[in-house]
């Protein structure tokens, strides 16, 4: 059978209208298309933010500011006995605010074989370490003062009788402070906080060897002794009103009439500028001072030595750009 032939306007026709609807069919899909980015885009960005609230959800309270303040609250409670059935009653009362439930009730403490009574002196927050979501280990830095009666001999007493003089007294003997570093564990439900496991003591941690960072290198330092002696002048000067004078007399002296740096009026008295290295600074007239300057307490008149970094600049007269303790 022949194939049938189209007219050329006919087909021209067929022709155009399958390239329009092919092109609609393009155009509709790269929209459908750029509209799901879209939305993935949207979608990417609510889930960017999910972390924010979940990290918030996360904190973990057990180790900020409350669980700290209620490990040292417990501190405190822990570290009051007596070797008394009333003392050991009441100390179990008081503790019992702080124990999760089913934890001993004298919190690890026995009083087998005591001899010594127990105050807290001080605390403060040594170290904290979060072990779970809402767990914390708060070790605490205390200093526990002891006590304890000592009976007068029994020898003495019966003598004190038969002679019908007054008895010996007993003798108290304290001891301590003692300082102790003492382990919290905290645990919270978001809301409040109690001590889960038996509180416990560590070892003291071992000084770190670490030296100390107080030697002034002299390396490009401003060899004009012309210069030297002049800074030298200046800071007398600036100290003297360091220490003696008004606030406003000391804002003379600072850059732009700056407030940051306070007057020590009544504190200390200045006496004597020991070291000093000067070199150039960044900009024209513009030194950096290394000193070591000399005061006197002014109610024990001890002497105290610190060590200064200041940025002096002269611009007509001298100023003093910063001032910082070493």
């Amino acid at each position: 059978m022949k194939k049938r032939e189209y007219p050329k306007t006919v087909f021209r026709k067929k022709m155009l209208k399958g390239v329009f609807w092919t092109g609609f069919g393009l155009v509709l899909f790269l929209s459908i298309i750029a509209i799901v980015r879209v939305g993935n885009a949207g979608a990417n960005e609510a889930k960017e933010e999910i972390p924010t609230e979940a990290q918030e959800e996360v904190i973990n309270l057990a180790a900020k500011e409350g669980g700290q303040t209620f490990a040292q609250n417990f501190a405190s409670q822990y570290f009051i006995w007596d070797n008394t059935d009333e003392a050991r009653e009441k100390r179990g009362e008081r503790l019992s605010k702080y124990l999760a439930e089913g934890l001993d009730q004298q919190a690890g403490l026995s009083y087998e074989g005591m001899e010594w009574s127990s105050t807290l002196s001080s605390s403060q927050v040594w170290k904290v370490e979060e072990t779970k979501k809402d767990e914390a280990l708060i070790t605490l830095r205390i200093n526990q003062n002891l006590k304890k009666v000592i009976p007068p001999d029994k020898k003495a007493v019966e003598k004190a009788k038969k002679d019908k003089k007054k008895p010996p007294q007993p003798k108290e003997e304290t001891s301590g402070p003692h300082e102790k570093y003492f382990v919290v564990p905290v645990k919270t439900d978001g809301q409040s906080y109690v001590v889960h496991q038996i509180p416990y003591f560590v070892a003291a941690p071992q000084k770190p060897d670490i030296a100390a960072d107080t030697k002034i290198s002299e390396e490009d330092k401003v060899l004009s002794s012309e210069l030297q002696e002049e800074v030298k002048t200046f800071l007398y000067t600036f100290f003297k009103v360091y220490t003696t004078g008004t606030q406003e007399e000391l804002t003379y002296y600072l850059k732009d009439n700056d407030d940051s740096v306070l007057s020590m009026t009544g504190i200390m008295t200045f006496k004597e500028v020991k070291n000093l290295v000067v070199k150039e600074g960044e900009k024209e007239g513009e030194y950096i001072v290394h000193a070591t300057v000399a005061f006197s307490d002014q109610h024990s008149k001890a002497e105290l030595v610190y060590p200064y970094e200041m940025e002096i600049v002269k611009d007509n007269r001298w100023f003093v750009n910063e001032l910082k303790n070493q």
